[in-house]
């Protein structure tokens, strides 16, 4: 039988154009037309145009929030040193350069 419709008070519906909401959103246009031809922000799309309610605009703002990492969580080094005891590998080490040739 389809989906259940949400109630809507149809007279308090607002469309914004992607200018309009690249405004609101304090971005470009063209990256809210970019993500939504990609699928990866909501819209609706009218008469082949992308629209956008202030549901969308309110979920685009939540699904690009970042939340800050609990500080132990936070590596400091991009790189971990690992050490197996059962079984010890040499540590890659760099050659030197070879000499020059004489001109």
């Amino acid at each position: 039988m389809g989906f259940p419709r949400r109630s809507v008070d149809r007279t308090a519906v607002q469309l914004y154009t992607p200018d309009e909401a690249a405004d609101l959103l304090r971005c470009k246009a063209s990256w809210l037309k970019e993500q939504a031809r990609l699928r990866r922000i909501p819209f609706t799309l009218v008469a082949g145009a992308y629209r956008f309610t202030v549901d969308h605009l309110i979920q685009i703002i939540e699904n690009n929030e970042h939340l800050p990492v609990p500080e132990q969580a936070v590596s400091t080094s991009r790189f971990t040193r690992t050490t197996d005891q059962h079984n010890p590998a040499r540590a890659l080490r760099s050659r030197r350069p070879r000499p020059r040739d004489p001109i």
